[in-house]
């Protein structure tokens, strides 16, 4: 039968995936190997070879062993969603960034700091207020804050001092409305979001599915085709002068979505594990 290992996520997954023995790791305990070209992974002396892997891993600071799976994953050949060098590649949020850009995707204006202490090197860096402060390598609005004036950065300059990692600073931007973008496949959603702060996906009160803007619907196209992902999301804010992109999410939660967003990315992965079976082997002709 094949094994289906789920990293981290949400529950529910073995009714999507019928047939398939589906096991469940944590990534914050789980071990990795490749032996003889398949991939095992370990878990608290339990485990065993697996055929695929449906990584769930989302709002969790990145840590090194992270990477170190994906490639194992990608060394192995195992079948991923998303794809494993797609992960590898935006696991990091400079690089995510420079991927959006690269893809041609309107954003936001940043500065990037390759160590927080370099704010503690002048009182005046030239920014404007209000801006948005991102502090190192974190997701689900973990790290950001409002720099709403100047009497307040000298506080918050202190405390990303002692942060020791890289940041970026951005404008903060007046705007109608917080809009995700989620693509599975050939497949498109639109969430609009509300929450209690200037981070709507923290502590989010009011969401609702809405028709999938034209604008948003190409850029998160287009972006998944330069980076040859299967499963994206882009967050968004609409101002006067149309949409900006915040970030792409290449381990997007579904919460919210219809359940056929769920059965997408399921089929996503069967689809692999299909198309893998039905492979031929390479030939040995002509060497």
């Amino acid at each position: 039968m094949t094994r289906i290992a789920v990293i981290n996520g949400e529950a529910g997954w073995e009714a999507l995936l019928p047939n398939c023995d589906v096991v469940r790791h944590r990534i914050q305990t789980c071990r990795w190997a490749v032996r003889g070209g398949r991939l095992f992974i370990f878990d608290r002396d339990e485990g065993g070879p697996v055929d695929g892997v449906l990584w769930r891993v989302g709002a969790i600071r990145p840590e090194p062993h992270h990477q170190t799976a994906l490639e194992a994953i990608a060394l192995a050949g195992t079948p991923c969603v998303n794809r494993a060098a797609v992960l590898i590649r935006s696991a990091d949020r400079l690089a995510m960034l420079r991927a959006c850009r690269e893809a041609g995707l309107r954003m936001l204006p940043f500065d990037v700091f390759s160590d927080t202490d370099l704010f503690g090197r002048s009182t005046d860096l030239g920014f404007g207020f209000p801006f948005v402060l991102k502090v190192g390598n974190l997701h689900g609005g973990f790290g950001k804050v409002l720099v709403r004036d100047a009497d307040i950065w000298p506080e918050l300059r202190d405390l990303a001092f002692a942060a020791n990692t890289y940041a970026t600073i951005e404008p903060y931007v007046p705007h109608s409305r917080d809009v995700r973008c989620l693509l599975i496949g050939e497949r498109l959603w639109a969430m609009e979001r509300r929450g209690e702060g200037f981070r709507a996906n923290v502590d989010t009160r009011k969401a609702r599915i809405i028709d999938v803007p034209e604008e948003l619907g190409a850029a998160t196209r287009r972006l998944a085709t330069s980076l040859g992902a299967e499963l994206m999301a882009i967050d968004a804010l609409e101002t006067e002068k149309g949409f900006v992109v915040l970030e792409s999410n290449e381990t997007p939660g579904l919460t919210g979505f219809p359940e056929s967003a769920r059965e997408s990315v399921a089929d996503l992965l069967l689809k692999a594990l299909n198309t893998q079976k039905v492979t031929p082997a390479p030939s040995n002709e002509g060497r």
